[in-house]
């Protein structure tokens, strides 16, 4: 392995490198991989001189192993251990111990013989290793660990590219999690809050979104998912492709949807009620998704593309949607407005200018506090 300069990495500007710089950094992979002294005594110490940096380095550290199929010299070196535990009677001396008193006749053999023979006991060895090697690391690809966390916070949105070039766009106030062996035996994720899926079809590795109420299965989709804990209910919009949906309760229901169309899970806390006091249809419906006026575009994705739009919906769920969007909180002190309605759409406007828009249509004051907006 090539020596580390430690002048050069010593003014290197590591401070402001990303999860993406990290893996790209020669020094940092051989971190990772522990087959480099210099590398590995380099990065410990900067992380001590550094301890904000943690988090990053440890997504980045975990993201390498799965790009690296979990590979390391120390998972290398546990499995060669155990081997030897499992193996331990094995011996390869081509003639066995025999007590001093036995002859032992020489076998008439040329030496180019023996070295095939010798070749080929190890090459049987190497045979039987890979096979157990194999066996063990399958078994650890049904353990689910090392998983990355990806959060947008309120009033942000968060891009995504996961190892397989499936693309995702975090709504604020949302949580995606991807297991550590994503992409290895499987390809589940778990979201919390508003995801857009662009995904990229694989028969033999189906991609799978669980949220808390329903589980979402890709059959070579654009999809978006609305999943947020705190909403009354939960949605699912096909765009392109065909999604599996199956339902989080004792029914197991699943539902296909075909393009264009979306699946509204109407009360969350009924998803669990005993079976025979409602039906499964009751649970939810499908519908079509909502188009805009312009006809150019879908209302349930136009936040991926910066648009602010409400369709004909309640001030009291627009006021969730504005929270979410530009990180504030947001008071209905008048209880009529609540019910008020509104169908808009904005682009790129500040909250300010939603709510004089918002307040030329209904009959409403509000005041701005800092990050607090009392609506009366």
């Amino acid at each position: 392995m090539p020596s580390i300069n430690r002048e050069i990495l010593n003014k290197m500007n590591y401070s402001k490198f990303g999860i993406e710089d990290f893996l790209s950094d020669i020094s940092f992979q051989e971190y990772c991989l522990g087959n480099n002294e210099q590398a590995v005594a380099f990065w410990t110490e900067w992380l001590i001189d550094h301890p904000e940096k943690a988090s990053t380095i440890h997504s980045a550290k975990a993201l390498y192993y799965v790009l690296n199929g979990n590979i390391t010299d120390e998972n290398f070196r546990a499995d060669y251990e155990i081997f030897q535990k499992a193996f331990g009677q094995l011996s390869f001396n081509p003639v066995p111990h025999l007590p001093s008193e036995q002859k032992v006749i020489p076998l008439k053999r040329s030496n180019v013989n023996l070295v095939m023979v010798l070749t080929g006991i190890a090459a049987c060895f190497l045979i039987v290793f890979a096979v157990y090697l194999f066996k063990v690391k399958k078994s650890k690809e049904s353990i689910t660990n090392g998983a990355l966390s990806f959060s947008s916070p309120l009033g942000k949105k968060k891009s995504i590219i996961l190892t397989d070039g499936t693309k995702i766009i975090l709504n604020g106030g949302s949580k995606l999690t991807v297991a550590g062996n994503y992409n290895i035996s499987q390809r589940d994720v778990i979201l919390e809050g508003e995801g857009y899926f662009d995904v990229i079809h694989n028969a033999q590795k189906p991609f799978t979104v669980h949220t808390a109420k329903i589980n979402i299965k890709d059959i070579g989709t654009i999809f978006n998912v609305k999943a947020y804990a705190t909403d009354k209910t939960t949605e699912a919009s096909l765009i392109k492709g065909a999604v599996e949906i199956t339902l989080n309760n004792k029914t197991k229901s699943k539902i296909l949807l075909n393009p264009n169309h979306k699946l509204v899970l109407l009360n969350n806390k009924d998803l669990n009620i005993a079976e025979g006091k409602k039906t499964v249809k009751e649970l939810f419906i499908v519908r079509k998704v909502t188009k805009n006026t312009d006809g150019n575009s879908v209302v349930e994705t136009d936040w991926t593309q910066n648009k602010l739009t409400f369709s004909d919906q309640p001030f009291d769920e627009i006021a969730v949607q504005m929270e979410r969007w530009y990180g504030v909180k947001i008071d209905i002190i008048n209880p009529d407005v609540r019910a008020y309605h509104f169908t808009a759409t904005f682009d790129h406007e500040d909250i300010t200018q939603v709510l004089e828009a918002l307040k030329l249509s209904g009959n409403f004051k509000y005041r701005k506090e800092d990050n607090v907006i009392s609506i009366y």
